[in-house]
């Protein structure tokens, strides 16, 4: 990955081919795929053209200078002039390459064509223009300058928007385009050649920009790349795109969900370190390792002796033949370009078949067998002619070897080019790389073309001996270096020089798509480091600030380390003293910081499809027209399986790493919504809803002991699947009294006192309407304190949400009982009938445990973030009607609230809460510095990191909780 650095030697290597293997199940071919089919039609004029404009200026260059008015109103050039007109299209190439990746990543790669293509048509324009050999350069120049946006953007377009069974083969064919330019270029010299005029040289120049304006024209009926769409979070455009052109317009393929999953998952990692600057292409051993390939990639391409037998075969047919005319010239130009062509065509086709490793090492060996052979025959052809003896049949060997070299190179060098490039390269740093694989190619071609005529003429054949040498190089190279990419995703080689550990992260995403991973806990496979700003409670009212913190979490995800105030230049000696088999160590930037996770300590998961809805109704209203209908339909476990996942999904969203879940009544569903909490890693108590009555019928237990049966079932279950009860565990819940009868209440009172592990939760003291109603149901009880209390229902282990009307004897109670509090200030003031505030100081006055709920679905949000706030408002409401008396909230003991007040409610505090060494790692990474709009409050200069917490927590939201951690595990990037 880009800027993870790990310590010590981690498995590496890409990933389970699981979506590689869906795709291959997919037995219809392309062309049977209409969707499919248009794309590619419409790929070959916006996309695979633009290689055709190189190609064409290649041979154009080589055409023209056997064309009699091109040389003679140039005034012949020769020397250093000659290879400078050559090599100014290579160096054009290399001043616009710093440019490419910044472009790519705020236009996209359509609007980086668009823009390449018109800077091309503006240089062709020129060219055809000039008036003398400085206006002809300059124009070569800028036609140079416009065409690496071009290749690189679509290059990669073609690799991500291509099927995964087609890519390789369309990212191949976008390289054989070259021989179509060539060969254009060399047909079009061949015809203006006798034409006795400047426009001999004038119209092929012109010429040149026909390919530009062709993209120009079609690039807007191409989609744009998916994964760019992805990081821009046009997620819905994205999935649009995948599932017209790869799930011909299913939005439910299976396929399409696995690979927009894979996507997701893996840009996310790929991004969340990386500054998208040329930084990181060094940050990482894996993005140097693919430094070293491209930078060798680039000189090979261009010192395989390509150069001369393209653009200088015309001077070698005059250094070995005796006959020298242009005709004769521009025929074998013709001739060599359409061989190009033709065994270009069929190289690019066997990229399907035969591995990348393979076909570079055959080019290789095959390219020095016949560079030896060329150059043999080339020294008795020279010789024989500077003789004056011509050798005709070492003659036509050369010629034979110049042809014979094509297919050699085109095997690897032209068929594997970019399909090597784009899969080498993950998605974040494609357009640097490959931007960085052309500044060497350009670099060695700029070389090459300005010093081979000077080679040749000075060193004759002998000059041939410096490219067996290397030759023989790039064997070793290859051989040694070259990773192996065939038959995988590029998602799936995302992490190929990496810890492997990355790799089955995104995986996991595939897996989780297509519902073939059964519900389970791992462990990470390596240890965490963060270094940075990092902010968590002490105490009520001590919210500890630690800046150039380094925090260090073993593979169990434990904190094993807490260090303050290291400096970020000291990182590594520290993690070296520690000599940690592997880590991962992250560096947070000013306006980065850790928290600790929220806690939710109140939340109905059922009721997560109509959070907003009936907020003005009284809550037994409420209840009875809006929330049991709804509840209802979670009996049917195909219902509870899709809205509990995007539940789950949600609230590790919004950075909620631990939540106390009132499941339905049903059983089955409850069952269903453990087994998710559990396959995505939060942390949860699950509780099947008792209720048998004071409910409509169709929505109640059908008697005591079902509805005991059925509770003890879901303990069962939760037992099984996370025996340690690491993550999940059930939570005893009856509804609330009404719901209850006294038979119901004292058989969970009885289980109770059976799990002593386990916690219990209710609704307790929430609205007048409620408390009067129960009174009546129970007129043995004056309060709900003793009511609960009789049924074994209230320890230091249950969880009382809302507490709105205490009484001092309630208070009293509920403070020796240890019992916690879920304060839902949200929904406190919007469901229930009046301005409910609950009077929060006086239970913390008194030392009680108090965390917040979001309670989203009589609440109208489910973050914490707006609980958090409204928990202050609500204190301003308790000040005022107490007269003062009972001080209003902090920001700091609301923080407290949302992370160690909830742990503790929770009797989780020894686990969680904050960032004690000893604990475990649930934490959200908070980002502020995003440059994509949102409500946080932006950061200024002078703003230090306590300002950057309040500005957060009072105006930040989920799209700043930019990765959340359970237990180590990462859950959401």
């Amino acid at each position: 990955m880009v800027n993870i650095k790990t310590a010590g030697k981690a498995q590496t290597g890409a990933s389970d081919p699981i979506l590689t293997r869906i795709a291959n199940e997919d037995k219809v071919p392309w062309y049977r795929k209409p969707n499919l089919r248009t794309l590619y039609f419409l790929l070959f004029p916006a996309c695979m053209g633009i290689e055709l404009t190189s190609g064409f200026d290649s041979q154009l260059i080589n055409s023209l200078q056997i064309v009699p008015s091109w040389v003679s109103y140039f005034d012949n050039p020769y020397g250093p002039l000659k290879g400078i007109i050559a090599a100014s299209y290579s160096l054009g190439a290399i001043l616009s390459l710093p440019f490419i990746g910044k472009i790519n990543d705020r236009f996209g790669r359509r609007w980086s064509i668009f823009g390449g293509s018109v800077v091309m048509v503006i240089g062709a324009l020129i060219q055809g223009l000039a008036v003398h050999v400085g206006q002809y350069i300059v124009a070569r120049i800028i036609l140079g300058f416009g065409i690496p946006t071009c290749i690189v953007s679509a290059s990669s377009l073609v690799g991500e928007l291509s099927y995964p069974k087609e890519r390789a083969a369309m990212t191949s064919l976008f390289n054989v385009s070259y021989f179509v330019g060539q060969l254009t270029a060399a047909g079009i010299s061949f015809g203006t050649n006798n034409i006795m005029s400047n426009y001999a040289w004038r119209i092929p120049s012109w010429l040149q920009m026909v390919p530009s304006l062709v993209q120009i024209v079609f690039i807007f009926f191409v989609p744009e790349s998916p994964r760019w769409l992805i990081t821009r979070e046009r997620h819905e455009e994205a999935y649009a795109i995948l599932a017209k052109y790869h799930g011909e317009g299913d939005h439910e393929s299976e396929f399409v969900k696995a690979e927009f999953a894979q996507l997701q998952s893996t840009i996310g990692i790929e991004l969340e370190h990386s500054k998208k600057s040329i930084v990181d292409l060094v940050r990482s051993s894996g993005n140097r390792r693919r430094l070293l390939i491209s930078t060798n990639l680039g000189l090979f391409t261009q010192w395989s002796g390509n150069g001369r037998a393209y653009n200088l075969s015309c001077h070698l047919i005059d250094m070995v033949a005796s006959a020298t005319s242009s005709v004769f010239k521009q025929k074998i130009n013709v001739a060599s370009a359409a061989w190009n062509l033709v065994n270009g065509v069929i190289a690019s086709l066997l990229v399907q078949r035969f591995r990348r490793r393979v076909m570079f090492l055959i080019c290789t060996c095959s390219l020095l067998l016949v560079y030896i052979s060329w150059t043999i025959s080339m020294k008795f052809a020279i010789d024989g002619k500077n003789a004056g003896n011509v050798n005709n049949g070492a003659g036509v060997a050369t010629l034979f070897f110049i042809f014979a070299y094509s297919p050699c190179y085109n095997l690897g060098y032209n068929a594997l080019t970019y399909t090597y490039m784009v899969e080498v390269w993950p998605y974040a740093e494609r357009s640097r790389g490959i931007a960085y694989f052309q500044l060497w190619s350009r670099l060695a071609g700029f070389f090459a073309t300005f010093v081979n005529p000077i080679g040749l003429e000075n060193a004759s054949w002998r000059y041939l001996i410096s490219y067996i040498v290397f030759l023989t190089y790039e064997i070793t190279f290859v051989y040694f270096f070259f990773a192996e990419t065939f038959g995988r995703t590029l998602e799936e080689l995302a992490f190929l020089f990496e810890d492997k550990a990355l790799a089955d992260e995104a995986v996991h995403a595939v897996k989780k798509a297509v519902g073939i991973e059964g519900v389970e806990y791992t462990a990470m496979a390596r240890h965490l480091a963060f270094h940075g700003t990092i902010v968590h409670c002490l105490g009520l009212e001590n919210v500890e600030i630690i800046k150039d913190g380094l925090m260090i979490i073993n593979p169990e995800g434990t904190i094993t380390a807490l260090h303050k105030s290291i400096s970020r230049d000291a990182v590594p000696d520290q993690l070296a003293a520690l000599a940690l088999p592997q880590c991962d160590t992250h560096y947070l930037e000013r306006g980065q910081f850790l928290i600790p996770g929220f806690v939710d300590t109140h939340n109905h998961a059922p009721q997560w499809a109509q959070r907003g809805l009936g907020q003005s109704m009284h809550i037994l209203d409420w209840l009875d027209k809006v929330t049991f209908p709804n509840e209802a339909r979670f009996r049917d476990p195909v219902y509870a399986q899709r809205v509990y996942s995007s539940c789950v999904d949600g609230f590790l969203q919004q950075g909620i790493t631990t939540a106390s879940y009132y499941g339905s009544m049903h059983a089955e569903a409850t069952k269903i919504l453990a087994d998710l909490c559990l396959e995505k890693g939060q942390r949860a108590f699950v509780g099947k809803c008792n209720m048998n009555r004071n409910a409509p019928e169709y929505y109640r237990d059908t008697s005591v002991e079902s509805s005991l049966r059925d509770t003890e079932d879901c303990i069962a279950h939760m037992r099984k699947i996370d025996p340690e009860g690491r993550l999940v565990k059930h939570v005893i819940t009856p509804r609330f009294a009404i719901t209850c009868d006294d038979a119901l209440l004292a058989g969970l009172g009885d289980i109770a006192k059976a799990n002593p592990d386990l916690p219990i939760q209710t609704h307790f003291n929430e609205a007048e309407q409620e408390m009067t109603f129960t009174k009546t149901l129970f007129p043995a009880f004056d309060n709900e304190v003793d009511l609960y209390g009789h049924f074994g229902l209230l320890t230091k282990r249950s969880i009382l949400a809302h507490c709105c009307y205490m009484t001092d004897y309630e208070f009293n109670c509920l403070s020796e009982l240890e019992c916690g509090i879920a304060h839902c200030p949200i929904s406190n003031m919007t469901v229930g009938g009046g301005f409910m505030a609950a009077p929060i100081r006086r239970f913390l006055d008194r030392g009680m445990k108090v965390g917040l709920g979001t309670d989203s679905g009589g609440g109208s949000s489910s973050s914490i973030l707006d609980a958090m706030r409204q928990a202050l408002v609500a204190s301003n409401a308790q000040e005022v009607e107490s007269s003062g008396k009972h001080q209003h909230l902090s920001i700091d003991e609301v923080f407290y609230l949302a992370t160690m007040g909830g742990a503790r409610v929770c009797c989780l505090d020894e686990k969680i809460g904050n960032f004690e060494v000893g604990k475990e790692f649930d934490a959200l990474l908070i980002d502020g510095t995003s440059s994509k709009p949102g409500v946080m409050t932006m950061i200024e200069e002078h703003d230090d990191e306590r300002t950057i917490f309040d500005k957060f927590i009072m105006t930040g939201d989920d799209r700043n909780i930019k990765k959340v951690f359970v237990s180590g595990r990462q859950v959401k990037s």
